[in-house]
């Protein structure tokens, strides 16, 4: 019984089935600093595949500019958002006044963003570094 149970403990693992996806922990800097943002606001990482794969995206925190994702390993294009705030809609007058961007704009869209994360097989950490030029 003792054989079966290690047999099946070596089978199956320990810890969570990540289905071929790895666990990365990062930092968003900004001209080589963490990004900090005081106050409210919008604060996201996007990884979007560049072979057309699935990303990933989480939420980073505004006082650390660390975050947390589970995704595949390989290459991906990072996109953040980071505001002052948020929009404000007018109903009245039909109008919407965007969050004040902390970053600048080219990286809120992948087709924009020069900035690409390598993730390795084995997770770990990242680095996503901005520039404020």
């Amino acid at each position: 019984m003792f054989s079966v149970g290690i047999g099946m403990l070596v089978s199956v693992g320990c810890g969570p089935k990540l289905g071929g996806k790895v666990k990365i922990t990062g930092t968003v800097m900004l001209d080589g600093s963490p990004l900090i943002c005081e106050g409210e606001g919008e604060s996201f990482v996007n990884l979007s595949a560049q072979t057309g794969g699935k990303g990933g995206a989480a939420r980073f925190d505004r006082a650390t500019g660390t975050f947390e994702m589970v995704v595949e390993p390989g290459d991906y294009i990072a996109t953040v958002r980071a505001t002052d705030g948020f929009e404000v809609e007018d109903e009245k007058r039909g109008t919407v006044t965007p969050a004040k961007s902390l970053i600048p704009g080219k990286y809120n869209s992948p087709g924009n963003s020069d900035v690409i994360v390598t993730v390795s097989p084995s997770g770990g950490e990242v680095s996503i570094q901005l520039s404020s030029e």
